[in-house]
């Protein structure tokens, strides 16, 4: 579903090698995020990529927006919070069986980096300015 290519980009992102919308979280860490195409229930499903350094940690399309969502610029912020807000759960935030098909470099990632990039996805505060906005947007980028 090319669409997303035709949104215009929130502060600070940018189109990565890939040609998908992208998320530069901090130095290291860059989430692109895609429509890649609609489910039976009117849902936007979203293909993603997190990397650390350019080494992929996450890729998979297992994330959907409401039922009836727009393809919107800031339903591409909602998505990116909501699919950083999955992969920086640690344990203790849900069922063990959550991890179960980790791999060793994802657990060794979720140990290391997971709390840290969790102020990113915060609802109501921005891991960049303090402000009360979603940080995939903030406008201090």
């Amino acid at each position: 579903m090319a669409m997303t290519h035709a949104l215009a980009l929130p502060a600070g992102w940018i189109i990565s090698s890939r040609l998908m919308p992208a998320w530069p979280i901090d130095t290291d860490h860059l989430l692109e995020l895609e429509a890649a195409g609609w489910t039976d229930e009117g849902r936007i499903r979203w293909r993603y990529r997190l990397s650390r350094r350019g080494r992929t940690i996450f890729a998979a399309s297992d994330i959907c927006s409401a039922v009836g969502a727009a393809l919107t610029t800031q339903e591409l912020v909602s998505a990116a919070r909501t699919v950083l807000c999955f992969l920086t759960a640690g344990e203790g935030d849900t069922d063990a069986e959550y991890f179960a098909d980790y791999t060793r470099t994802q657990r060794a990632w979720r140990d290391r980096y997971a709390e840290e990039l969790s102020v990113y996805a915060m609802d109501g505060w921005c891991g960049y300015c303090d402000g009360n906005h979603p940080a995939p947007d903030c406008s201090s980028l």
